[in-house]
């Protein structure tokens, strides 16, 4: 069967970006073992003028390697089923177009709201220079918020492309009868967002850097054990969510609750977020100067904020789409139809 156009040049740009992840975890594998072997970027050991880097960073940078060839192995493997018409694939590829859509667009909409926030001037540029730095900086702000609305378009493209009638029938066959999934989409992508997010959360359990919890700061085991559970109950409801359990729903919506809770303190306290980031930056050795509280006060409630919205917008689909969340015996009592 002919491939379609559309087809095609998604599988190019999946391509590309599977091959700049790839990129991505080369380069993160180098940094570790240059950091490892206390190598400098001239390729000589490095001289150390401030703190010494944390020594598990360079275990952390493994970790993010192996999550970037993850990501490649997934859009390399999907771009083959695609040209080789793999119902699978066009399942896949609606997943990475949420994923992408959901990303792109909370992270173009977080980058316009930071051009709102007065920039502080840089302090190692003359007075009369400030004007310009600043301009500079706005720039950078908007190239990236146009990066992540561009990720967000191609992500809105394949769910719309992908979704059409003819494309469905190039993958499932003009007069194949199936039956179809019970999950909606917009449900795979929070239960696999939920999964990579238990998945990075777990790690971070173990690593010298402290918690935040309702306004305060946890330390130690108490850390560890706040970290472990919310992995635990972020996987559970990956899972929940997955299989379309009654369970999963009820305990994806208190997850969303708790979070809704947990920006709301913050919003109303922003200087508590602002001492936890203080202690984060001591317990990883950073002394760079600070930003102003005020400045940084202010984007941590924006950021808290979108949170906030982010929240609220995937508990109404997840109440939207509660109807799909029935008992097995109901399922049953659904008839095979031909998917669209």
């Amino acid at each position: 069967m002919k491939r379609p156009t559309g087809v095609i040049l998604s599988a190019v740009v999946l391509l590309v970006a599977s091959l700049f992840q790839l990129l991505m975890a080369m380069g993160m594998a180098l940094a570790a073992v240059m950091e490892r072997k206390g190598i400098g970027a001239s390729g000589l050991p490095a001289a150390h003028s401030g703190p010494p880097t944390p020594p598990w960073m360079a275990g952390f940078m493994y970790v993010l390697c192996g999550f970037f060839i993850a990501l490649a192995a997934w859009g390399i493997a999907t771009t083959v089923g695609l040209l080789k018409l793999r119902r699978w694939a066009r399942y896949s590829i609606l997943v990475i177009g949420g994923l992408l859509a959901f990303f792109g667009f909370f992270s173009c909409i977080f980058s316009l709201f930071l051009l709102k926030i007065p920039l502080p001037a840089p302090t190692n540029v003359d007075a009369a220079q400030a004007q310009t730095a600043q301009a500079m900086t706005r720039i950078v702000f908007v190239g990236i918020a146009f990066f992540y609305g561009l990720i967000c378009a191609v992500g809105v493209w394949w769910l719309v492309y992908f979704n059409r009638k003819k494309v469905c029938e190039v993958f499932n066959g003009s007069a194949e009868i199936i039956v179809p999934s019970r999950r909606p989409i917009l449900i795979s992508v929070i239960a696999l967002l939920n999964l990579i997010g238990a998945a990075f959360c777990l790690p971070t359990a173990f690593l010298p850097i402290p918690a935040a919890f309702l306004g305060w700061t946890l330390h130690g085991w108490e850390k560890t054990l706040l970290y472990l559970a919310f992995s635990a109950l972020t996987a559970a409801v990956g899972i929940g969510l997955w299989g379309l359990r009654q369970w999963g729903l009820r305990l994806a919506l208190v997850m969303q609750a708790f979070g809704l809770l947990n920006c709301v303190v913050f919003l109303m306290h922003p200087l508590s977020f602002l001492r936890y980031n203080q202690e984060v930056q001591q317990s990883l050795n950073f002394s760079h100067q600070q930003l102003p509280e005020r400045f940084q006060s202010t984007m941590y409630s924006v950021s808290f904020g979108l949170s906030a919205l982010l929240l609220l917008a995937i508990a109404a689909i997840l109440i939207h789409y509660r109807k799909a969340f029935a008992e097995p015996d109901e399922f049953s009592q659904i008839e095979p139809t031909k998917l669209l």
